[in-house]
């Protein structure tokens, strides 16, 4: 009797994980860094095609973007998180930013990257830190493009 009965409750505790696993499956465990990722490079193309240099800070911003890049990809690799996002450039959330889009969402989602690595229970194979020292100098040099082109107008 009491063999059967763990039985029993060794086959509900794996369905129970087989179920909740199965669940996760369909989610991407880090939604904010893959967002950022496609962001980062609608960015990028949004700067190298500019027909200004936004005050000199084009080609830093795209230095650190790239930057950022690399450490998100590393990041994401080592979680074994493969899923990319593939965004909708006519998305709803474009429409309320009148110039610049993809510079102005980057900078949302880089900041949601920042707020999801550091409350991270590890540290993606050791690239956490750098993937936020990157991460936020891409904020901040997308940042400078933004001021410069807001000063523009």
């Amino acid at each position: 009797m009491v063999r059967s009965c763990s039985l029993v409750l060794l086959a509900v505790g794996a369905v129970c994980l087989w179920a909740s696993g199965s669940a996760r499956a369909g989610e991407k465990r880090h939604p904010h860094l893959h967002h950022a990722l496609y962001e980062l490079r609608e960015a990028r193309h949004e700067l190298q095609e500019a027909s200004h240099n936004y005050g000199g800070h084009r080609k830093a911003a795209i230095k650190a973007i790239n930057a950022a890049i690399g450490q998100l990809e590393k990041a994401l690799k080592y979680t074994g998180d493969k899923r990319p996002f593939k965004g909708d450039p006519r998305a709803e959330h474009y429409k309320k930013y009148r110039h610049h889009p993809h510079l102005h969402h980057a900078l949302h989602e880089l900041r949601e990257t920042v707020a999801e690595l550091t409350l991270a229970a590890h540290n993606y194979g050791g690239h956490r830190e750098q993937a936020l020292i990157d991460t936020r100098h891409a904020i901040r040099q997308v940042e400078l493009c933004l001021e410069h082109a807001r000063a523009k107008k």
